[in-house]
């Protein structure tokens, strides 16, 4: 072969000349071996360019697929953009200038980062009205508390000294002028309770409690309660009780009463020259609860039927009239209806415009157990204190002039302290068989004395008498040591039955 000519070659085909070729010359054989490598090589370009090329071509069109999805995304998000600020324009009240720049995230992100710090306003603003409605609540409660023994206080006096006047055999002129005392006071003391109770019932603190009483004696003694009322509108009032009713049941009887007191008071107010029938009627019986009907049915005035339900509402009646021609706060049938939610039941009424009404409920009591026991029926003829030594603190003068004549009418020796101070010595120093502790008292008070005597005398009964309404006396009373507690104005039999209990 003849000797490489001068010539500049690609490097890859110099290294194979230089590998194949001795000196100048190329053999035979390393020709062809040269020639096989660069036949080789033209092979492997091949290879490559067609890879190289398939490559390309798949790239292009992934391209373009890339290419038509980042367009379609692009133009869903500019959509979403606008949908997000019209919508955002809608519900963001604060928002006065038009959101136009459809593509412009950040103008979104600034706008709810404003409306964030507005809401987060809104929430402190709405933070310190609700502190501010818990303070007015609780001021609310606290003057209701103030303002009920500032008109009960009184309103005791009124009502014991009428009692009194009418146990010392008045004239015939006088009776009427008592009867009428007592009623008037009676029903300024019902429209009090009422609004007292309807404060409790909103502020959710009306607990109803457990304890056994005689369903069948209770009934009566409401039904006869409104007879005189009854008698002064010439109706007649009549009862008819289930004999299978049992006697006792568990319940509050307090509350059960004023439902049915109201729903016999509102007839017999609202009906004149009719009849009111009271019905009792016992549905089912078993060993762990009694279910009772009641129904109230008045031949009186009747209620429209699209005021049905405005009858239950607070301080609504039927219409304006109504207040006028009868009086009363329209707060008797609220608070009803809410004293049987309690019970869990549900007042229920049938009524025709001029021809009457009929509510009725259903109640579940306990039956009683068989170790349940059934309290004395409390007859007050029976009992005389005996000259038993009793503690009267009071500092209002006109109830120590009522409660005094009550106590030694009953043949107790009275003593009288003027505030809880003195009344802790005199009990010292003293041999009483009972104290009556009225709770609000200047110098000290009724409870902080009841806490000082327990230190030292822990025998005696101390029964409170408390002008207060609210919904925890009952447990105060407790904590401070008392045993039981009499609310002003008391009836007088109450307040023996207390005596009875105490002293026996």
């Amino acid at each position: 072969m003849k000797k490489q000519s001068q010539i500049a070659h690609h490097k890859l085909l110099q290294r194979q000349l230089n590998k194949y070729s001795e000196g100048d010359n190329i053999s035979p054989e390393n020709f062809l071996h040269l020639i096989e490598a660069v036949n080789d090589s033209y092979i492997a370009f091949e290879k490559d360019k067609e890879l190289s090329d398939h490559a390309f071509t798949i790239s292009q069109q992934e391209f373009a697929d890339i290419n038509s999805q980042l367009k379609d995304e692009v133009e869903l998000r500019k959509l979403s953009i606008q949908k997000l600020k019209s919508i955002l324009g809608h519900f963001i009240a604060d928002n006065k200038e038009p959101l136009t720049d459809h593509d412009d995230l950040l103008e979104i992100v600034d706008l709810l980062n404003e409306e964030i710090k507005r809401r987060k306003e809104v929430e402190r603003q709405l933070l310190l009205a609700k502190e501010e409605a818990e303070k007015a609540s609780l001021a609310k409660s606290e003057f209701l508390s103030v303002i009920s023994h500032e008109i009960r206080t009184p309103l005791n006096a009124i009502i014991g000294m009428g009692h009194l006047l009418s146990k010392n055999n008045p004239r015939a002129d006088q009776v009427d002028n008592l009867q009428t005392l007592r009623t008037s006071a009676e029903n300024l003391l019902v429209l009090i309770n009422d609004i007292l109770d309807f404060n409790k019932i909103e502020a959710g603190k009306l607990d109803l409690e457990e304890a056994v009483f005689n369903i069948k004696k209770l009934v009566k003694d409401i039904v006869i309660a409104n007879t005189n009322a009854a008698d002064e509108r010439e109706n007649r009032i009549s009862l008819h009780m289930d004999e299978k009713v049992p006697d006792h049941l568990m319940g509050d009887a307090l509350r059960f009463g004023q439902v049915l007191n109201n729903l016999i008071s509102n007839a017999v107010k609202f009906t004149q020259n009719g009849f009111i029938s009271v019905k009792v009627d016992l549905m089912e019986l078993n060993l762990k609860s009694a279910v009772l009907r009641f129904s109230v049915q008045d031949t009186g005035v009747g209620i429209a039927k699209e005021n049905l339900q405005r009858i239950f509402l607070p301080f609504m009646q039927e219409s304006t009239s109504i207040t006028r021609q009868y009086g009363g706060t329209g707060l008797g049938l609220a608070i009803t209806g809410r004293i049987l939610g309690l019970f869990n039941s549900e007042i229920k009424v049938a009524s025709e415009l001029g021809k009457g009404s009929k509510f009725y409920f259903t109640l579940e009591l306990k039956s009683l157990g068989p170790d349940e026991k059934i309290p004395d029926e409390n007859d007050i003829t029976d009992f005389d204190l005996n000259n038993k030594q009793i503690l009267l603190v009071e500092d209002t003068l006109f109830n120590v002039l009522y409660a005094t004549q009550l106590l030694e009418g009953w043949n107790a020796k009275v003593d009288v302290a003027d505030n809880g101070a003195i009344a802790v010595e005199m009990v010292k120093d003293g041999d009483y068989n009972l104290v009556l502790m009225d709770l609000q008292m200047p110098v000290m008070d009724g409870h902080t004395a009841a806490n000082k005597i327990r230190e030292f005398n822990t025998e005696i009964p101390i029964i409170a008498l408390t002008a207060s309404a609210s919904s925890d006396v009952r447990q105060k009373v407790i904590e401070s040591g008392m045993q039981d507690y009499v609310t002003k104005p008391f009836n007088p039999d109450d307040l023996f039955i207390k005596l009875k209990k105490y002293l026996t």
